[in-house]
């Protein structure tokens, strides 16, 4: 099986193939058209002598030599990220792309002005943000530097720490003023309460400390979301309690729209806030500034909102 060196694109074009799982999803990525992915990975095919895809109208799936070659393109693209991480590295400029992942409620919160004061500082940069509410491999999918929330599995990224959430419970001084009394924890057993839900979790179990010790309510309410964001909105228009990140609330306790209750109680159970970026022998300059900027600049966020 010879490849010869016009095609190490080819073999790029096949990789990304892959990772996105079409050959549409492949060219909007590239941004090139479907027909143009198609005849360079027939291209490819013909010149290896074999398909590369099992093709369905429905999806794709690697054939045998498919899978052998993947792990060739995998290579050249690792080698070829060495030789542009060695090329920046050997520059004192800080230039270049960037792919930042993070939460949609906290990037659009508290990263999104961080980059733009970030962007001012480095002008010849340039980020793509991606707000995304699920887990983002970030190898595959070729993210420069991520926002992470809670505990990480070992794995082969670095994570440095930059704080940690904070827990508020809260509601609008409207859905307050017709609720019935809310005094302690177990209250919360007769309010209308908001609170995360995805195909995977329910975030309805609220542990609260206070002068008698710890205690844990599992709520029930109305509407539960997947969207801190929206859970917020919720709130403010009345629906019920809500317990979240106080990061995440921005002006709405200053401006009186929420009010903090149970004050003689502290929400337990926070979780860690980590910068987190893949563990390379040349992590480029780009990366090592926002990583630093971001390390520098997002404790004073967190702490302050």
């Amino acid at each position: 099986m010879a490849v010869k060196n016009q095609n190490m694109q080819g073999l790029i074009l096949f990789s990304h193939i892959n990772r996105q799982g079409s050959l549409s999803a492949a060219a909007q990525l590239l941004g090139i058209s479907r027909s143009s992915v198609s005849k360079q990975l027939a291209a490819l095919e013909e010149q290896i002598g074999s398909r590369l895809f099992n093709r369905t109208t429905r999806r794709i799936a690697l054939t045998e030599v498919g899978k052998q070659v993947l792990l060739e393109a995998q290579k050249v693209e690792l080698a070829l990220q060495s030789i542009e991480h060695i090329s920046e590295d050997s520059q004192s400029v800080v230039a270049g792309n960037l792919n930042v992942t993070c939460a949609s409620a906290q990037g659009r919160i508290q990263l999104v002005p961080l980059i733009t004061r970030f962007l001012a500082k480095y002008p010849q940069v340039n980020v793509n943000l991606q707000l995304e509410d699920r887990f983002v491999d970030m190898v595959a999918e070729n993210v420069d530097v991520s926002i992470r929330v809670g505990y990480l599995p070992d794995s082969s990224l670095v994570a440095r720490k930059i704080g940690e959430l904070a827990g508020v419970l809260c509601a609008s001084p409207e859905y307050l003023s017709t609720a019935p009394p809310l005094e302690t924890p177990s209250d919360l057993l007769h309010h209308r309460c908001l609170f995360y839900q995805n195909s995977q979790l329910a975030m309805k179990a609220w542990s609260f400390v206070g002068n008698e010790g710890e205690e844990t309510v599992t709520v029930s309410g109305p509407l539960s979301i997947n969207d801190p964001g929206a859970l917020i909105s919720a709130a403010l228009a009345h629906v019920g309690v809500l317990l979240i990140d106080k990061g995440l609330l921005g002006d709405t306790l200053r401006d009186g729209k929420l009010v903090p209750v149970l004050p003689g109680y502290c929400s337990i159970g926070s979780l860690p806030i980590y910068v987190v970026y893949p563990e390379r022998e040349f992590v480029p300059a780009k990366t090592r500034a926002l990583v630093d900027f971001l390390l520098h600049e997002m404790p004073d966020v967190v702490q302050a909102t």
